[in-house]
Formats: structure tokens, sequence, C-alpha cells
């Protein structure tokens, strides 16, 4: 894949209607808007039910729509380019220079989008801007990379497209990363980037919080830390593939390691190892399926069902609607871990679409036209 081929943009759209291909079930979010059009497609509900998913009122299930050649190329590329190798063992530092390499030859920041250094509170910081990006919309956006890596190019990329498809800039916290700076070293940056955001006259309802992998671990920690702390949640979250449970307990790191292109089942130990003491696992804020969302921002989650953190996705939903919280999560057939990263897939774009549904109908932002 060129660099070239990496940066392709995504259009700016109206918001898909559900067609179908899609199962479509009302959340507690939209079930006020009345019966949701089209009947679920039997190939997609017999997916969910081979494996073992309850299509439940906060669960929408979406089918693959790339061609099966890019499909395949495509998880074949990732996985070349992104996986966690197991053989790479303990060596932190190597695995930061592959990975680091990789990043710098397959992504790069789109030409429209600008990057400007910023100190928050402390935590160095970025902006990350489109054109026409409206300066009273903020994407706080943390990162993934298992607690431990940074790719400043695939990120950004992937900030530069979401802020343009909301019409935002997006600020992304450089937080510290294990096993330097262990838990919760990194959700203290985020916090404090978060209260800069607030210092400086932010108003909460203008602020969305996301993030993928560890980074979806971090944003539902963070919402979880601002109401133990009495502090103000922002209009909305999303959290994509999250990391929720750090006793690694989801029957799916054993049931879909085999096809998995990006996270090796049997590092899952070691990365969380680095990160986090054993005395901290239970942590909700390390462990966000052990929180209580009542007053809790509304969370839309996305997740691949090639994931061996799918559980995680799943079981967290399930948790956040039965304590209280709103939560709409989508499983999308197929998809990768960290999906919507990956620029050249239909359902990164589609996804991108959603979340900018999800936020225009919590935060109030409209959806941008043309």
């Amino acid at each position: 894949m060129s660099s070239d081929q990496a940066t392709l943009r995504s259009p700016d759209c109206a918001l898909p209607a559900p067609s179908t291909g899609e199962v479509v079930v009302a959340s507690r979010l939209t079930a006020s808007a009345g019966p949701v059009a089209g009947a679920p497609a039997p190939r997609t509900a017999a997916a969910a039910d081979r494996l073992g998913i309850d299509l439940t009122s906060y669960l929408r299930w979406l089918p693959r729509r790339s061609g099966a050649w890019r499909y395949h190329a495509l998880l074949f590329v990732l996985g070349r380019v992104m996986k966690l190798r197991g053989d790479s063992g303990v060596d932190i530092l190597a695995l930061r220079r592959r990975l680091a390499r990789n990043d710098a030859r397959y992504f790069r920041l789109p030409a429209w989008a600008t990057r400007q250094a910023v100190d928050t509170a402390g935590v160095r910081s970025e902006w990350i801007a489109g054109d026409h990006a409206d300066p009273g919309r903020i994407v706080l956006y943390l990162h993934g990379g298992a607690f431990a890596f940074r790719f400043p190019n695939a990120h950004g990329q992937f900030a530069a497209r979401l802020g343009r498809r909301l019409r935002a800039a997006v600020l992304l916290p450089d937080y510290r990363l294990a096993p330097e700076h262990r838990f919760p070293a990194a959700l203290d940056d985020c916090l404090a980037a978060y209260c800069w955001l607030l210092d400086r006259g932010t108003p909460p309802e203008r602020i969305v919080v996301g993030g993928e992998s560890a980074g979806g671990c971090l944003t539902l920690g963070l919402l979880l830390r601002l109401a133990r702390e009495g502090l103000p949640q922002p209009a909305a979250a999303v959290a994509l593939s999250p990391v929720t449970d750090a006793e690694l307990s989801g029957e799916t790191i054993r049931t879909r390691a085999a096809v998995d292109p990006v996270l090796p089942a049997e590092m899952l130990p070691l990365l969380r190892d680095l990160y986090l003491a054993v005395e901290h696992r239970r942590d909700e804020r390390a462990s966000p399926l052990l929180g209580h969302y009542a007053g809790i921002a509304p969370v839309l989650i996305q997740v691949g069902t090639r994931e061996v953190l799918l559980d995680d996705s799943l079981r967290v939903a399930q948790r956040i609607h039965e304590t209280g919280g709103q939560v709409a999560c989508e499983v999308w057939h197929d998809m990768p871990h960290a999906f919507p990263l990956v620029a050249l897939l239909t359902e990164s774009r589609l996804a991108i679409d959603h979340i900018a549904g999800f936020v225009a109908t919590r935060a109030g932002w409209a959806p941008p036209v043309g």
C-alpha cells in the first residue's frame, strides 16, 4: 500500500439510511424516533446467531460492504504492517521501532489537514484540523496502541478524517506510555487535557471524547473518573474496539484468536502487565467493564467480529445498559480491530458517517452537508 493510497479522502456525504443488508435494532438512544425501516436480513441475523450474539435493544449488526478482493488484500497488509507479533517478545523498544517505520511508510496526514503542537497543562498534545473546522466543536481523541505505542501518522490521519466529517478540531494528547509510565499515568494525562479544555472556556457540551483500543479504555475510564471527581461530562463519547476487561476473561480472546489480523491473543497478558499492576486489574478506570454508568455521557461503541476483544465491547455495552447508562453498540461483520482507522475499507467511511450521526443526535452538532 502506498502513502498516496493510504490517504484517500473520506467524502462528505449525507448520513446513510439503513439498507436491506443491515440488521438494525432501535436503541435506547433512538427509540423515540419511531420504528426503524427495513427488516433484518436473514444472512446477517444467522451470522450473529453463530457468534452467540443476542441482538438486544442497544445492538446493531452491520454486514461487510467491501468487495472480497479488496477486503482480503487489506487484511493481509494490515497484518503485515500493524500486527504486534508474539515473536517480538518483551522487546518494547524493538516493537516501537518497527511500528514507527511502518507508520511513517504507510500513513500520512492528508494535504488538507494541519497539525499544531500545544501544551495542555503539561501534557504534550497536538491540534489536528481540516478545512472548515468549527473552533467551537472539539473532539478529544485518545489514541490506541496497547498503552505502549503511538502511531502519529495513522492517528493523525484518522483524527483529520473524523474531524473533517464532524467539522471539528481534534485534540490528540501524547499521553505517557507504559512500561516507563504505568497506570494511572496515561489516564492522568487524558484528564489533564480534558480539564485544560474546560479551563480555556470550552463548554463540556461542545466536547466529544473518543478513542480506539487502549484509547477506548481511556475514553470510558475518563468518563468514570469525571463522575467520580464531580466534573462535567462531555456531550458524547465514542469507543472503537475498546479494551474493557483487564482480567482478559472474554471468551472471544480464545475463539477469535485465529482470525484476528491485528492483536495476537498470546501477547495480551504481557501488554496488560506492562501497563497495569495486579492490584489495579479490578479498578473500573482500568477495567471499564466494572463501572457504573448512570449519569455518564452517552456512548457509541463500534467493534468488528474478527477481534479477540469482541467480548470486551459486547459486555461493556451490556454493563452500560444495565447500570443506567445510554449506549449504542454497532457490531460490524468481518471487520478487524479498530477498522475505522483503515481508510481504504468502505466500512471505515461508513463508520465515521455513523459517528457523525450519533454525535449530531447526542451532542446537537448539526451534521455537515455537502
